[in-house]
């Protein structure tokens, strides 16, 4: 029953939160109905078109490049902390998502999979995990930091923190049995087969099951807190909208070309 409601109910619990809240959150940030949302307060000066705008977005998402200069630490703390879980996710944890036959189809054989979920998984982790470090050091040390940074900034850092710990433990240490534990719990999951789902976690290792149970819980906070410019940024009015004609940009545009 215990294994049944924590990665049953609540990770379908954890799943519909985080959709629907992001997308709640999304449209109100985007659509407001007074005249306070994001596009009503931006006002941009310069004409770009619109790839140009979406390769300077994208940009500043994949360099941080605007921090480099005001914040070296917070910079490459941001820089591994993202990047490391980017990669995690979407190389590391796609894989647990297939089956050891659909994997073949694709040339991708039991032993390279794990191979590469033990040493990429741990160098991912480690590169997460130095970010982690940086952006601690920082929000503990820097006053300035540390003046505004409130509970629930700290339990999302120590949330992310002990999950990144945690996954860092599971593959470098106990290299647990992914695919007949992780694989056909997700798989089951999704298929809506919650008996069959529960049955296969739970003869995980407690370590990863409790990986599995704090990534649940963060599901659930994102659309709450302040985590949400991951799907955020996608729409924000720099690139859904063209920018303000403001009396004097065109001038100021064709000197700086």
């Amino acid at each position: 029953m215990f294994h049944f409601i924590v990665f049953g109910i609540i990770a379908w619990i954890a799943l519909a939160v985080l959709v629907m809240g992001v997308i709640y959150r999304v449209v109100r940030w985007v659509a407001p109905r007074d005249l306070t949302g994001l596009a009503s307060v931006a006002v941009i000066s310069y004409n770009w078109g619109a790839s140009s705008r979406i390769g300077e977005v994208l940009k500043r998402i994949l360099t941080f490049y605007t921090l480099r200069t005001i914040d070296p630490m917070l910079f490459w703390g941001t820089f591994l902390f993202h990047w490391g879980i980017f990669l995690t996710l979407f190389i590391g944890h796609i894989a647990l998502f297939f089956t050891p036959g659909q994997l073949q189809a694709f040339g991708i054989s039991p032993e390279t999979r794990k191979i590469a979920a033990i040493y990429l998984g741990a160098a991912f982790g480690f590169i997460t995990l130095i970010g982690l470090v940086m952006l601690w050091y920082r929000r503990l040390v820097k006053k300035e930091v540390r003046t505004f940074t409130y509970l629930d900034d700290w339990f999302a850092l120590s949330l992310i923190t002990l999950i990144v710990l945690l996954g860092v433990i599971n593959t470098v240490v106990i290299h647990p049995d992914y695919v007949n534990t992780v694989t056909p719990w997700l798989i089951n999951l999704l298929s809506g087969n919650i008996d069959v789902a529960t049955k296969a976690i739970s003869t995980a290792h407690p370590l990863l099951q409790l990986h599995i149970f704090l990534a649940e819980v963060l599901m659930i906070y994102v659309p709450l807190g302040k985590m949400i410019h991951p799907f955020s940024i996608f729409f924000q009015p720099t690139i859904t909208t063209a920018p303000y004609k403001v009396k004097g940009s065109e001038e100021v545009s064709i000197k700086l070309s």
